[in-house]
Parts: C-alpha cells; structure tokens; sequence
C-alpha cells in the first residue's frame, strides 16, 4: 500500500508519493520503490505523470500495457495525438477496467470462489489540447479501481494512507489555487511525512515530480515540463517537525476534555 498525493497549483501540479511496498512472502516483506512515473511517447501531446498506490504488479502492469500498447491504439482509433483528457478516457480507464475484468472477475469465475482483490488506483496528471476556443490547461485525475476517472480540484490523495493524507492537506491547503508549486512540493513532502508517522505501509523517500508551462519556443506554441524532483532539494527533517506537530495537537485537545 501507500500514499499518493496530487496538488492542482496556481503555476502547475505536483504529483508525488512514498516508495515503501511490501509483499506477501508468507511474511511479509519491505521493499523501496519508485511509484512515480513520467510517461513520453510519440503519440502523446505533452508527457503525463502517474502516480500509482496497491499492489505493485498491478502498477507495474498499467505502466507497462499503456506504453506498449494502449497509447498508440488510442491515437490511432482517435486519428489525432492523445491529451491528458484522451488519455483518462480512452487508455487509463479502459486499461484499468480490463485488468479488473482479467484479474478479479474472470479469475473469480474461474475458480468459483473470491481469490483475491483488485487492488490499484492512479494519480494522472498532465494538458489539455489547445483550440480557437480554449486554451491549453494542466489537469488531475484520480483514476479509481473499477476504472471509472474523476477529475481533482484543489487536491486528491489514493492508498492506504490517503485519510490521514486528506487531513493533514486540509490543515496545509486552504486555497490550493493560490499556491505555488515552489510551496506545494514542500507541502507534499511534510504530508507525506506525516501519513508515515501514522500508517506503517507508508514510508522511505518521497518521490515527487512538478507540470509546468515553459516559455512558450520559436513557433509560439507552449511546453509542458515534467520534471522529477531531486531527493536532496526537498526538505529535510520533515518526519520529525510532523511528530512534533501531532505532538501540540495531542496535547491541546487533552486541553479541551479537560475543560
């Protein structure tokens, strides 16, 4: 399991997430690994971020077909290059539906007896096509387990991890559109942090990656920059500041009981 967290910025979005997954091994066992990808390819407007939280087959799985091959049948079903809307539509949520029908449904069927669960959720994030009528824009989507996308204001959050998630970005995030990137990758960091100290599927380094717009080239038309973050610019210490936080907030409401 793990936490995963999209915050939609005045500037851009940043997507990150945690990198502790653990398997079954008839013990359970603690790897670290990367939950955050970037995806390029030809057939694609601008590059998309993914974030994924369940079992790390399932995400590996999603990376793997959308690259190899629900991309390119999108776009060529389409005729045109695919943008985060086309994406969601016509390659996140019907690969996501087809591995729930293969690896849950079917299988259950199968075997006449429930033997396992369907367990992924995604994180999408990346532009709109640009047209006379409406300009390009960034754009979040939480992708659910059955397949179905629901569009993010302000933030969204997935895993094991994603209500505590939920309450510290309530506390951190007001007004999510009037901050900056620059904050908002500090923000994740110290929420990240802080679902650690609560879930024990959650932890190790915190992965992160920021969309935004670069100056527009020689033929007018806008970049879109998605860039990871490196491990050394985002904040130190920050496990130990939300310990120390959750340690004031214990402490006054014991004050309110007491009262």
């Amino acid at each position: 399991m793990t936490v995963g967290v999209a915050l939609c910025c005045k500037d851009g979005i940043v997507l990150a997430s945690d990198s502790l997954a653990t398997f079954s091994r008839g013990a359970p066992v603690a790897r670290f690994t990367n939950k955050v990808y970037i995806i390029n390819h030809s057939e694609l407007l601008h590059p998309i971020a993914v974030a994924g939280a369940g079992m790390t087959a399932f995400i590996d799985k999603f990376v793997d077909r959308v690259g190899r091959t629900g991309i390119e049948s999108a776009a060529k079903a389409a005729e045109r290059k695919l943008d985060i809307v086309d994406f969601v539509e016509r390659v996140a949520e019907t690969v996501v539906s087809i591995m729930l029908k293969e690896y849950m449904l079917d299988r259950n069927q199968f075997f006449r007896a429930p033997i396992g669960e369907f367990e992924l959720s995604m994180l999408v994030a990346g532009a709109t096509a640009e047209s006379a009528d409406n300009p390009s824009e960034l754009r979040a989507y939480n992708i659910h387990s059955i397949g179905i996308a629901e569009q993010i204001e302000g933030y969204g959050t997935i895993g094991s991890g994603a209500a505590y998630a939920e309450l510290f970005l309530h506390g951190f995030v007001p007004e999510p559109h009037k901050l900056s990137v620059t904050d908002a990758i500090k923000l994740v960091c110290y929420t990240i942090k802080g679902v650690e100290i609560m879930d024990p599927n959650v932890g190790g380094e915190t992965r992160v990656c920021a969309l935004q717009w670069e100056l527009p080239k020689k033929d007018g038309k806008k970049q879109l920059s998605v860039k990871r973050q490196d491990a050394k610019s985002l904040p130190k210490g920050a496990k130990e500041k939300m310990e120390s936080v959750l340690n004031k907030v214990g402490s006054d409401m014991r004050k309110i009981v007491g009262k």
